[in-house]
C-alpha cells in the first residue's frame, strides 16, 4: 500500500511539473490563462467591457515580455530609465482603450491583486 501511494505521488508530481513547464513555455497558453484569471475581475471591479478587459490583459502581457527582454542586461540607472519608458508606453496604450476613470479603476484593481498575492505568499 505504501509503495502504491509513493508511486502515485511521484507520477502526480511529474505530471504537474510537466504540465506547468509546458504552459510556461507556451506564450499563448500563458496569455489565455491570464485572461481567464483576470478578465472577470476587470469586468466586475473596474467596470470594463469584455473587449476592454482582454485588450488590457494583452497590453500587460506584452509589456511584461518587453520588460523581460529589454531590462535583463542593463545597469541600474539604465534599467530605471527604460522601465519608466515602458511604463509610459503602457499608460499611453491604456489611454487608447480606457477612459480616465476606467484607468484609475484598473490601477486600483491591479494594486489590490498585488496585495492579495503578497498575502497569499506570506501564508
Amino acid at each position: 500500500m505504501k509503495k502504491y501511494l509513493l508511486m502515485l505521488f511521484i507520477v502526480s508530481a511529474i505530471f504537474t511539473t510537466t504540465t506547468n513547464a509546458q504552459s510556461a513555455a507556451d506564450p499563448g497558453a500563458v496569455l489565455q490563462q491570464m485572461k481567464e484569471q483576470q478578465k472577470p475581475g476587470l469586468m466586475e471591479k473596474a467596470g470594463l467591457t469584455e473587449a476592454q478587459a482582454e485588450k488590457i490583459i494583452e497590453i500587460n502581457y506584452e509589456t511584461r515580455m518587453q520588460a523581460a527582454r529589454e531590462l535583463k542586461d542593463l545597469n541600474e540607472a539604465d534599467r530605471t530609465k527604460k522601465l519608466a519608458e515602458i511604463k509610459a508606453m503602457k499608460e499611453k496604450r491604456y489611454s487608447e482603450v480606457l477612459t480616465p476613470e476606467q484607468m484609475k479603476a484598473v490601477k486600483i484593481y491591479y494594486e489590490e491583486m498585488g496585495k492579495n498575492m503578497q498575502k497569499k505568499a506570506a501564508n
